[in-house]
């Protein structure tokens, strides 16, 4: 029971991280994701890199979902990923953020909840 579980978080928690991907095929969704204008390419390469690296830990935590042997690197990816998103969202202030990237800073609370927990069940077992 416990593996499924564990399974069941890391793919929504993946599939929160692979959505932001298009991104990268796409740099116009930005604005639409982060409420944010690309105003130059320099900050284009800076979102889609972004968003590559974001689909890899969202493919990784799959990975992980059926395949035990990963899991542990694959929750460690995701905690650090997700935790620093929100320290920089706390380092930066959350006053001075758009509601759109508030609501990406939301939804990282709920991944890193459900990976530490992922984490906790899986280690348990």
């Amino acid at each position: 029971m416990g593996a499924g579980i564990v399974a069941t978080l890391l793919v929504g928690v993946g599939i929160l991280h692979i959505v932001p991907g298009v991104v990268a095929l796409s740099p116009r969704r930005a604005s639409t994701a982060y409420g944010t204008v690309v105003t130059d390419r320099d900050l284009e390469l800076l979102l889609r890199h972004r968003a590559v690296l974001l689909a890899m830990v969202g493919f990784g935590l799959v990975v992980g979902a059926v395949v035990p042997a990963a899991r542990a690197l694959t929750i460690t990816a995701g905690i650090v990923s997700t935790a620093t998103f929100l320290v920089l969202t706390a380092v930066i202030g959350p006053g001075r953020l758009n509601a759109r990237t508030l609501r990406v800073a939301r939804a990282d609370v709920i991944a890193l909840v459900a990976l530490v927990g992922a984490g906790l069940v899986a280690l348990a077992n």
